[in-house]
């Protein structure tokens, strides 16, 4: 049972991992088609409003908050008690 809680947080953390980097990217290739920007939200608000990737960058954090976390339960279980 430990082992795939933890396999599941390793998952979870690569994948988040994963589409945090592919929304980097496509934001890299959008900025050359970047007409303009606010001065308040930025860069990386106007790129997220425009290819709507809100909801995958924040999903990609939460993955690897939550691996993580998972991860670190189970280390400290495995280790400490």
């Amino acid at each position: 049972m430990r082992k795939d809680v933890q396999l599941l947080g390793y998952i979870l953390f690569l994948a988040g991992v994963f589409l945090f980097g592919m929304m980097h990217l496509a934001f890299a290739i959008y900025v050359p088609h970047l007409t303009g920007w606010g001065n308040p939200p930025g860069k990386l608000a106007t790129i997220l409003d425009q290819i709507n990737g809100l909801a995958p960058y924040f999903l990609g954090i939460s993955f690897m908050i939550i691996g993580g976390i998972i991860i670190l339960f189970n280390l400290f279980k495995q280790y400490f008690l």
